[in-house]
């Protein structure tokens, strides 16, 4: 994660652009809220997560399907 003051923002765009690539970069201001940059795609997959995992029902079916590959590629990665 990196720290960067809002006033710089403007000019300092592109290079923040950059390490968004890597993580997110959060932007701090005084007496205000921070706020979080990430790229759009990135954006666009943490909503889609949460859409994904908001029904209890979804949630449930998405873990099972997890537990399952795991299961199925558990003994791939530890040969007896």
């Amino acid at each position: 994660m990196y720290a960067f003051p809002v006033t710089d923002l403007a000019l300092r765009l592109d290079a923040l652009l950059e390490l968004a690539d890597i993580d997110e970069v959060i932007l701090t201001r005084e007496g205000a809220d921070n706020l979080v940059l990430v790229r759009e795609p990135v954006w666009r997959g943490v909503q889609e997560a949460l859409h994904l995992l908001g029904n209890d029902l979804n949630a449930e079916r998405l873990l099972c399907s997890l537990l399952q590959l795991r299961a199925e590629l558990l003994p791939l990665n530890n040969p007896t």
